[in-house]
């Protein structure tokens, strides 16, 4: 039984608390045993709403902890769990910057304990569908467009939403071949101080040309992906699930996890394993520090070009 705390009680980290919950009621090999935020009403709200103590400040007991707070004090959080002997998840992005992640990686290393990162879209069945339909890829569309919304804010649309594109074309698409021989982007500022809106296009060393696009001003929450291969072009909707093949017609969806098949859950699956085995996490930090060293490219790229 692995007693999980989860760190942070707004938004996210009452998905987390509910998929650990929901896990424990299905599963029974995790437990949610506390919940702390620094906003002691809204600890009590979530433990309330599915179990486990609204822990005081500071307070960290148990095995593993998953850490949801304000992106901005990911780094200042994440070091303190570790520092209490503890396995730790740490929603994405781990830190501000690549350096910073690695210091997380070391960290754990040094302590002998388990580093997940918060990747969750890695799970999202669409992604391996549409590849494997287009066959060997030339060209990759993704678009991640949001309304406004008020979290987030403490950092820009590339760490938050063009992040999670970067990671699953970066690994999906990983070999020698392959590595990304240049990259132009271009973002703006709509209504908040950092970037709120992002292009980016990287050209792989074979030719693949990947283009993404992030908003979270948008009019209307989009995410779709297009992939132009050997075997034709592919279109998906990264939220609905639905995939269109070469010939226009839609692809069957992949059958169905029952019960815990949502990309939340699939990612505690495997890092409540990871924990009880001593093992590496799929999102590991490594994956999660070489994640960011691509968000730190495009981020640099559109400073120069401001």
């Amino acid at each position: 039984m692995l007693r999980i705390v989860v760190v942070g009680a707004g938004p996210m980290g009452r998905l987390h608390a509910r998929a650990v919950a929901r896990r424990a009621e299905e599963v029974g090999d995790c437990e949610l045993v506390g919940v702390l935020d620094r906003h002691a009403a809204r600890s009590e709200r979530v433990a309330g709403e599915f179990g486990g103590r609204a822990l005081a400040r500071g307070e960290l007991q148990g095995d593993g902890a998953i850490v949801a707070v304000p992106a901005a004090a990911h780094a200042a959080v994440a070091s303190r769990v570790l520092e209490a002997g503890m396995d730790l998840l740490v929603e994405k992005p781990m830190t501000g910057s690549a350096k910073g992640a690695q210091c997380l990686v070391e960290a754990a290393e040094q302590r002998g304990r388990i580093l997940a990162v918060g990747l969750s879209e890695w799970w999202n069945p669409v992604w391996p569908r549409v590849f494997e339909a287009a066959g060997t890829p030339e060209r990759i569309r993704v678009d991640r467009f949001h309304p406004r919304t008020d979290r987030g804010l403490d950092i820009d649309v590339v760490q938050d939403f063009m992040l999670h594109d970067l990671d699953s074309v970066r690994r999906r698409l990983h070999a020698e071949s392959r590595a990304v021989e240049s990259l132009e982007a271009t973002g703006r500022c709509v209504s908040n101080d950092r970037v709120d809106e992002a292009e980016a296009v990287l050209t792989l060393t074979d030719g693949t040309r990947i283009e993404l696009a992030a908003s979270r001003v948008h009019a209307a929450k989009r995410r779709t992906i297009e992939v132009s291969g050997d075997r034709g072009t592919v279109s998906a909707d990264l939220i609905t699930g639905r995939v269109t093949g070469p010939d226009g017609h839609p692809i069957p969806p992949a059958p169905v996890v029952a019960g815990l098949g949502e990309p939340l859950d699939l990612q505690l699956a495997d890092f409540v394993r990871a924990c009880r085995e001593r093992s590496r996490p799929e999102n590991d930090g490594e994956e999660g520090v070489a994640t960011l060293e691509l968000v730190d490219r495009v981020r640099a790229a559109i400073g120069q070009g401001v």
